[in-house]
């Protein structure tokens, strides 16, 4: 059984949580963080970093399409989606996987659960068997992230409307696409579901669009 008196508590296992607790340990503190899902936060996991390796193959793709221009070329080229989503999956799991070693080698108990305020200088860790334990320590850091904005008649049901997460993951290319939202995120999903969906249909304009 883990201790459960620390120095500092921080709620969030993303950039800004797990960065704090290493470098409050650093310091000399006795840290613990609280993460209810995934090391990394979604950046690392669902956002950014996964996003690159799913254009690192929608870049792939492109230039195996315009080969001539390089004086080469190729025959029958096409795309697995299931393999190009599963390469992306491996590239996120092994950046937690090192989020994880910086934690331990620096000493930070890690508590896996939703963590929620539940008194002064306490947090109550619930994990996902539903056992609830509560954490003191004399500062806490919340470093909760941000969640994807549910908009009204757009909610999302995993099939017909998707957040960032369904659109990770696609069990097979969406024969015409909008992306809601112009940041890095949904720029990055308009680009790689513009450039996989043209080329393998061999055809422009019926493609994704997106829109602020």
């Amino acid at each position: 059984m883990p201790d459960t008196n620390f120095d500092i508590v921080i709620v969030g296992g993303g950039p800004g949580g797990y960065v704090a607790a290493i470098r409050a340990s650093q310091l000399g503190m006795k840290t613990a963080l609280v993460e209810r899902e995934h090391l990394g936060g979604i950046c690392l996991n669902w956002g950014c970093i996964p996003t690159k390796a799913l254009l690192r193959a929608s870049e792939i793709h492109h230039m195996l399409y315009n080969l001539d221009e390089f004086g080469l070329s190729a025959k029958d080229v096409s795309f697995d989606i299931g393999k190009i989503v599963k390469r992306s999956r491996n590239v996120a799991k092994q950046l937690n996987q090192g989020v994880a070693h910086l934690l331990k080698k620096n000493k930070v108990t890690v508590f896996d659960g939703v963590g929620a305020l539940s008194g002064a200088g306490s947090v109550a860790v619930t994990d996902k068997e539903g056992k609830t334990q509560d954490i003191k320590a004399t500062n806490i850091i919340l470093a909760t992230g941000a969640r994807a904005r549910t908009l009204p008649g757009l909610e999302p049901d995993g099939k017909r409307i998707w957040t960032y997460r369904e659109a990770m993951v696609p069990e097979e290319m969406p024969k015409s696409l909008l992306v809601v939202g112009s940041g890095a995120i949904g720029m990055e999903f308009a680009s790689f579901y513009s450039d996989s969906w043209c080329r393998g249909h061999n055809r422009r304009g019926h493609g994704p669009h997106f829109t602020r």
